[in-house]
């Protein structure tokens, strides 16, 4: 059987039906900014138990706005909702939104509803549990996320479970390959005949294999068994929430 204890699926729609037939969690991108600074509802949940809000990136055009009026209004949406926890889906590390999720950051923490930010957005708050994506090229992931753990304290750390699946020409001075979709990478792997591995450092398979011009290359990709490892390895180090979408954790889940 598959560790979802800590699983919350990202979706919209009957997907949250689904997911919540299951009794897993459920994040739902409900919430928005409005370009005049206002709290807006883009989509009701179809099913609001135990179902945490999610908050998108507020627009570039976004106007001078009253941070703490914003905090407040989310605050009590999410109390007006009995949402357990909310999620400020920001992609963009901006001093606006800097200002708004400091903002967002004090009023949820005073309410005593756990607030989730991406790392790369939240380093600077006080009390929010901050998301890092579990998709590693090089390194170790439990070592990753000890080490974060160690900055941030381990309360404060959550993953987003990110499956992998790039194509790296060695060597590689990137931390990103190419992106290959499953049947690529299957065709790839059908036509040069390579073997696959398991790495324990990244929690993930890969294969390698030279092309036609002789460079080495280096596939890293993730299956429904690395996540299922992932999730173990994540649980083994403490952390207490794993994010993934909806299509990606889909196949991790029991039949209905």
């Amino acid at each position: 059987m598959v560790y979802t204890k800590n699983l919350i699926l990202v979706c919209t729609g009957r997907d949250t039906v689904y997911a919540a037939k299951h009794g897993i969690p459920v994040l739902h991108l409900c919430l928005g900014i409005t370009p005049t600074g206002a709290l807006q509802r883009l989509q009701l949940p179809t099913v609001q138990a135990r179902c945490l809000l999610g908050l998108c990136d507020p627009p570039r055009s976004l106007a001078d706005c009253n941070a703490d009026r914003l905090a407040a209004d989310l605050v009590f949406e999410a109390k007006r909702t009995g949402a357990p926890g909310v999620f400020a889906d920001f992609e963009h590390d901006t001093p606006r939104g800097r200002m708004l999720l400091a903002a967002f950051d004090k009023a949820l923490h005073e309410a005593e509803i756990p607030f989730y930010v991406p790392l790369a957005c939240g380093r600077s708050l006080t009390h929010a549990i901050l998301t890092t994506p579990t998709a590693l090229s090089g390194g170790s992931l439990t070592d990753y996320i000890s080490s974060l753990q160690g900055i941030y304290g381990a309360a404060r750390i959550a993953a987003f479970l990110q499956p992998v699946s790039q194509d790296f020409t060695l060597p590689s001075n990137s931390p990103n390959g190419k992106p290959l979709t499953d049947t690529e990478r299957e065709t790839l792997l059908g036509r040069t005949g390579s073997q696959t591995f398991f790495s324990r450092e990244l929690c993930a398979k890969y294969f390698t294999y030279t092309d036609s011009e002789g460079r080495a290359h280096f596939v890293l990709f993730d299956d429904a068994s690395t996540l299922e490892a992932k999730l173990a390895q994540l649980s083994g180090c403490g952390v207490q929430a794993v994010f993934a979408l909806f299509p990606d954790a889909k196949q991790l889940l029991s039949p209905s």
